[in-house]
């Protein structure tokens, strides 16, 4: 009997302890629960928070920041183009079509912490990065020329001949013609000069051309003076000897001097009024040319040296060939020589150079010279009643 009072004891101990720890883990969890239930009532009295505006973006801190490519796909696209945002991606407020192109190095160089700026609507931000940021993309891109072209179309065929020219004139002088549209464009306006400027026909509201007349006594190469041209020139174009010039006559004049550009790349010289090139100029024609061996033409602006134009001039060889006399069928000058003088760039101080006919025609578009210019015999022949001593400049591009 005594034993087995001390088994119970102890197990009436346990039990005791038993019963102890769960009531007092009843009573904690008890106690959770009320608390949680009084949390939510209190919640759910509170009033509602106020939603958060839709420019306020902030991306959560678990994800990566926005790549550059991405940046500059949302920066670039528009309310019409822009694609829907793929799954995950976080929300772009769309572009207005004014906004500047953003430069992929701006937006590569961008502090992770300015980034989601970008993905916001404030558009004072969006302008503020694109001023600074390079352009993607050329602002002179290549266009076509058809609308230029169509337009002067019409006007020749309404005979505005001027209008036509002015058209395709600042065109070609914008700069964003393909190279293929630009030689179209020069070939019309050629096109148009060979009545605008070379035929006798006088035209109204002409900035470049009018009619004169010849006051008792004066002579061609007076008019032509006065007028920065050539009297060889007028004479051409009033089909005129100037040994026959009648006073009280009224002949065609054109308003000079012309300027030459020289593209070394392209084997071309074009012939301008009011400039060699560039705002200010009328492009008139073009020819082609020779250059000199291994890239021996200097580049820069050069001036047709005074004194230095002449027809059917001699040859004096820089070989210690003598001396081949203007009638010489080996005369290499082709009855024309027009002595440029340099005054900048490569072209600085130079001296002997000049533009000049030639006896192989096989050389133009090749370089073949000693480092002059040459030109086939019409085209010199040309070149040579255009240009005017000490006004007229040569400008040599690579």
């Amino acid at each position: 009997m005594q034993r087995d009072r001390r088994i119970s004891r102890p197990l009436f101990a346990a039990l005791a302890v038993v019963i102890v720890l769960g009531l007092g883990f009843y009573a904690l969890k008890f106690s959770r629960a009320r608390a949680a239930e009084a949390q939510r009532r209190a919640e759910a009295q509170a009033p509602a928070p106020e939603s958060t505006p839709a420019v306020a973006f902030t991306a959560p801190q678990t994800q990566p920041s926005p790549q550059p490519a991405a940046l500059l796909a949302a920066a670039t696209s528009t309310p019409a183009s822009a694609p829907p945002s793929a799954p995950g991606d976080p929300p772009v407020a769309p572009l207005v079509t004014s906004t500047p192109t953003l430069g992929a190095s701006a937006l590569a160089q961008a502090a992770p912490a300015t980034r989601p700026a970008l993905l916001s609507t404030d558009l004072t931000v969006r302008q503020d990065l694109s001023v600074a940021a390079p352009v993607v993309t050329p602002t002179t891109a290549p266009i076509s020329s058809g609308d230029a072209v169509n337009d002067a179309k019409q006007k020749r065929e309404t005979g505005d001949l001027v209008g036509a020219r002015e058209e395709l004139n600042a065109s070609l002088l914008s700069g964003h013609l393909s190279e293929t549209d630009a030689d179209a464009v020069r070939h019309s306006i050629a096109d148009i000069n060979q009545t605008l400027v070379f035929s006798p026909e006088r035209t109204l509201n002409d900035p470049w051309a009018g009619s004169y007349r010849v006051e008792s006594g004066e002579r061609l190469a007076t008019i032509a003076g006065k007028n920065s041209v050539t009297w060889q020139l007028l004479s051409r174009i009033n089909h005129v000897d100037p040994k026959r010039l009648r006073a009280g006559a009224t002949i065609k004049i054109v308003k000079g001097p012309f300027f030459a550009v020289v593209a070394k790349s392209k084997f071309r010289m074009d012939l301008y009024f009011g400039a060699p090139g560039g705002p200010g100029s009328m492009y008139v024609c073009s020819f082609g040319v020779g250059l000199g061996k291994n890239d021996s033409t200097p580049t820069g602006t050069w001036q047709v040296q005074s004194g230095n134009k002449v027809l059917h001039p001699r040859y004096y060889s820089p070989n210690n060939q003598g001396v081949i006399d203007a009638d010489d069928p080996k005369n290499p000058l082709g009855g024309y020589w027009i002595g440029l003088e340099g005054l900048d760039g490569q072209a600085m101080d130079q001296q002997s150079y000049g533009i000049h006919g030639t006896i192989d025609p096989s050389s133009i578009g090749k370089q073949a010279s000693l480092g002059c210019i040459r030109m086939a015999h019409d085209d010199i022949e040309l070149t040579f009643e255009m240009l005017v001593e000490t006004k007229s400049k040569v400008v040599i591009i690579p």
